[in-house]
């Protein structure tokens, strides 16, 4: 049996760049102490530049399988492959730095847009932020506030909406160019009009990231 947590394990080969894919083979895996499986013999191929959806009722092991993909944990059994070789060979940190993931749940600090934008980035510059959000359709409100990227959000970003909080998130998951582009039910609580430009952003991106949406 494999390790049930990963977390910080060091070393491993260097992850730099998706090739070709990334294969679920026969994955199924047990939370510790609990005897049924949140996930079972998943197999799915997710392909460079192409964009797959995971769809599933609640409890059907959806964000298992973003853990999974993250190495937060490995399988229990079955494997997960970068290109070929196995994920739990490939030094987490570097792996996880070249993937962005937006959850359901937004969390903003108390704290200008900029700063928000850039959390857990060194030396971004302006530019770099603000192509972020152009691509996530952020940029347009964010200019039409009064300070711009200066203005303070609020403790929890209550001074924007939902949809704008969103795509603030979005804008930070890009903002380090990531290969690999998670959505995790990143749309399901959001207005029509919110929920379209996200769509949008991804339909943009469409081809040169590779994106899996949970839904």
């Amino acid at each position: 049996k494999k390790s049930d947590k990963v977390f910080g394990r060091k070393g491993g080969v260097p992850f730099r760049k998706l090739h070709r894919s990334i294969e679920f083979r026969s994955v199924s895996f047990n939370y510790p102490d609990v005897n049924s499986e949140a996930v079972a013999d998943l197999e799915f191929i997710l392909p460079r530049g192409k964009t797959v959806a995971l769809v599933g009722a609640s409890g059907a092991g959806k964000s298992t399988i973003v853990d999974l993909l993250l190495d937060l944990y490995e399988p229990t059994k079955g494997e997960i492959l970068v290109d070929g070789r196995e994920l739990s060979t490939l030094d987490n940190s570097t792996w996880r730095d070249r993937i962005g993931v937006v959850d359901q749940e937004v969390y903003l600090l108390n704290d200008s847009i900029l700063e928000n934008i850039g959390f857990g980035r060194e030396n971004l510059t302006q530019q770099e932020v603000e192509e972020a959000a152009i691509t996530a359709h952020a940029h347009e409100f964010i200019s039409q506030l009064q300070n711009g990227y200066r203005t303070v959000v609020g403790d929890r970003g209550y001074r924007l909406s939902g949809g704008q909080q969103q795509r603030i998130a979005l804008a930070r998951a890009l903002v380090h160019n990531p290969d690999i582009l998670i959505l995790d039910e990143a749309t399901s609580a959001l207005d029509s009009i919110s929920e379209k430009l996200i769509q949008q952003a991804i339909e943009d991106m469409h081809r040169t990231r590779t994106i899996l949406l949970i839904a």
